[in-house]
């Protein structure tokens, strides 16, 4: 009696949300292998011990003192504090559940729920789930979706919610660098809505002039939240020197555009198909801030695979909409509408089935994520060969690899610090091309070592680098495994 009171309370709609918001969570929750993710967390540690933000490079020796601007520090703060206090499988729960987090806002800004709600909030996690994991970037997916909601609730009549984006602005600031989606959203609301106004009069799906000058406001205040921030107006350049750097878009895989070859990128083929289908058989038009959303979104996920998640956050409305009048117009939709003959003993006994399906499946799926979090790292990072290196005291400057420059200085900082790492912006287009010279052995590619002074390479056993420097006496093979190999340079005169 107890179970069925239970669920006659949660009701058809809050069960279905709860079975969506379990699986997104059990979904969500994945192995630490995200490269940046070491160098955040030794960041948020060094803030702590030293009550202050640093303000030029401190993890490598190629560049000391360059500028930094360190504009994650709040985020590498809690990252820490959370791993002091309950380790990596903390984080793995607390990230997965920020995911959730925003998706549950989406799901409340799309029409046709449950059901049909339910199956596009599926589909845009799927494909927005190629960038997810522990990393200050599923805090932007969060707030991106809080925005979106916000603005969602405020076309709807709710018009003082609107004042909470210039505080979330300068949170957003502090956490990470995109921030500036905070501007884009409301602008594309108010672009949309003045074209809405001006070429078809007021309509349910536009926002009245008043309206449209009130979020014009408050963007303009929002605008000006971020300089609440350590770095001041340079955070507000950030964001652009990031989009236009040349090396960032041509070698770092996130900012490349999707290779629909690859199965991980097939949801995110099938959710535009999905959406070109539902605009042509719902015969309905968007309205101008959903084809400006749908558009702009649209060519920055096909730009780069980063931007996938945005594109999912914004179209998963519009697409809920166009496929809830599809169903609507079917003569399908009246043979399927659910009566109170569902609510029967029979229909209780298949919810508590479906619930108790979920909860198993999700907590053996999470069980085996916080298991085999030490196997996966061991895949993705040269775990046994820095072991080797603090074993042996192996010292001197130091040549890695790009992706394992986080992980280096996780483990060895202070002792030890790196020639590279996931840090891009503070390096520049300039010293990537110098690493890059290295290791694609480019034309006078040991100049770099010898300007450097490199006495120790770590590289993958395998790679073009590592076959090279097998064969030239100067290097010693000093430890190999099926990950990582370890070269020191033999003593040499003066450099």
């Amino acid at each position: 009696m107890k179970a069925r009171g239970l669920l006659e309370a949660l009701g058809r709609r809050r069960l279905m949300l709860l079975v969506l918001l379990l699986c997104i969570f059990f979904m969500a929750s994945r192995e630490v292998t995200d490269p940046d993710f070491w160098w955040h967390l030794r960041t948020g540690q060094h803030i702590l011990e030293t009550k202050s933000i640093p303000r030029q490079d401190i993890f490598s020796y190629t560049l000391p003192n360059q500028p930094w601007i360190t504009h994650e520090w709040l985020t590498e703060i809690i990252l820490y504090l959370i791993y002091s206090v309950s380790g990596q499988e903390g984080l793995i729960l607390t990230f997965a559940a920020v995911i959730t987090g925003a998706f549950a806002l989406l799901y409340l800004q799309c029409p046709g729920r449950p059901y049909l709600a339910a199956f596009v909030i599926i589909l845009a996690a799927i494909t927005s789930a190629v960038t997810w994991g522990v990393r200050p970037q599923m805090f932007s997916l969060f707030l991106s979706s809080a925005f979106l909601y916000i603005l969602h609730s405020y076309k709807r009549g709710r018009k003082k919610i609107i004042w909470l984006l210039p505080p979330l602005m300068v949170l957003w600031a502090n956490l990470h660098g995109s921030f500036f989606l905070g501007l884009v959203f409301p602008s594309v609301h108010i672009v949309g809505a003045t074209i809405a106004n001006l070429y078809r009069g007021s309509s349910e799906q536009s926002l009245a002039w008043s309206d449209v000058r009130r979020l014009l406001i408050v963007t303009l205040i929002a605008g000006l939240a971020p300089l609440a921030n350590p770095n001041g107006i340079r955070l507000l350049l950030y964001p652009f020197g990031t989009l236009g750097s040349p090396a960032m878009q041509a070698y770092i895989m996130e900012w490349f555009s999707p290779d629909f070859h690859q199965i991980q990128f097939q949801p995110l083929a099938l959710f535009i198909l999905l959406i070109v289908v539902a605009l042509g058989l719902s015969r309905r038009t968007p309205s101008a801030t959903g084809f400006l959303f749908l558009v702009g979104f649209g060519y920055a996920s096909l730009r780069s695979a980063r931007h996938i998640p945005l594109f999912a956050l914004t179209a998963s409305p519009i697409l809920a909409a166009q496929l809830l009048h599809v169903w609507q117009r079917s003569k399908w939709s009246r043979r399927f509408t659910l009566t109170r003959r569902h609510s029967g003993t029979t229909y209780l006994i298949l919810n508590w089935l479906l619930l108790s399906l979920v909860i198993l499946g999700g907590a053996i799926k999470v069980g085996l994520t916080l298991s085999g979090n030490t196997a996966a790292q061991k895949d993705a990072f040269p775990v046994e060969a820095v072991d080797f290196i603090e074993e042996q005291h192996i010292t001197g400057n130091m040549y890695n690899l790009y992706h394992w420059g986080g992980y280096l200085t996780w483990r060895l900082y202070p002792d030890q610090k790196v020639f590279i790492d996931g840090r891009a912006d503070v390096y520049g287009d300039a010293f990537i091309d110098q690493y890059l010279q290295v290791y694609q052995l480019r034309e006078d590619w040991e100049e770099p070592l010898d300007a450097y002074q490199v006495t120790l390479v770590i590289v993958e056993d395998g790679s073009p680098l590592s076959t090279v420097l097998n064969g030239t006496p100067e290097w010693e093979r000093r430890y190999a495994d099926q990950k990582a190999v370890i070269f020191v340079r033999q003593a040499r005169g003066e450099w």
